[in-house]
């Protein structure tokens, strides 16, 4: 499981963290690319772990399918 160590601060929480990605994922086409070719959700967890946000692979699994417009899976997990 990927553990994220970036400059994370405990005060934020998982639902701003999962909009701050909605966000990247809208403004970075090619981030939004790369996620959806993860092969499974501790790729994704560590792509976005990469990109300076904290969520655990459960939280990722939990909303793949709200990440993006259309709600089809964000990645094939």
């Amino acid at each position: 499981m990927a553990t994220c160590h970036s400059t994370h601060d405990p005060a934020v929480s998982a639902s701003e963290e999962l909009h701050t990605l909605r966000q990247l994922l809208h403004d970075d086409p090619a981030f939004a690319e790369a996620l959806r070719s993860a092969s499974s959700t501790e790729d994704a967890s560590r792509l976005v772990c990469e990109h300076g946000l904290d969520l655990t692979p459960e939280a990722l699994w939990r909303n793949r399918g709200t990440l993006l417009s259309g709600g089809a899976p964000t990645w094939r997990g």
